[in-house]
């Protein structure tokens, strides 16, 4: 088995053992992941178009427009008119929207930081070494495909 193999059979069993926490700690928001990618995006990027949004998040314009909607019946996102152009119509994260952000969030910070806790002192310290390494490469791969932020 090579490095890569190894990397994603690491990756697969520790989702695979976290995932029941994480559901049973985050049953009350009940987010699927497009939506959570949704908010993630309109929360980073402001209040685009649902085409710009599309755009964004790499789904065809209608299925956008469906998974809006679905997010603007919860009360996790708002339309409203374009100030400059009101023939426009723009999509911001809600309040209730952040707000589940910040709960998902939490919920994940919580499992990573119960990993932790599990952890010795000199494997926190590789831990968090390799982790910053992760956290560059991931500040490449953003900048490389959204060079604006």
């Amino acid at each position: 088995m090579n490095d890569r193999e190894r990397l994603l059979e690491l990756l697969t069993s520790m989702q695979r053992d976290l995932m029941p926490s994480l559901i049973r700690m985050h049953d009350s928001d009940d987010l699927r992941m497009l939506d959570n990618v949704m908010l993630q995006v309109l929360a980073r990027h402001g209040a685009p178009t649902v085409k710009e949004l599309a755009a964004l998040v790499g789904r065809s314009l209608s299925r956008t427009s469906r998974i809006v909607d679905g997010l603007v019946r919860r009360g996790l996102a708002e339309r409203y008119e374009d100030q400059i152009d009101r023939r426009m119509r723009r999509i911001r994260i809600s309040e209730e929207g952040a707000a589940v952000l910040r709960r998902v969030q939490d919920v994940r910070m919580d499992a990573q930081m119960t990993l932790w806790n599990r952890m010795t002192e000199d494997e926190q310290k590789i831990v968090l070494q390799s982790m910053e390494i992760y956290a560059k490469a991931a500040r490449r791969i953003r900048d490389e495909s959204d060079p604006a932020v």
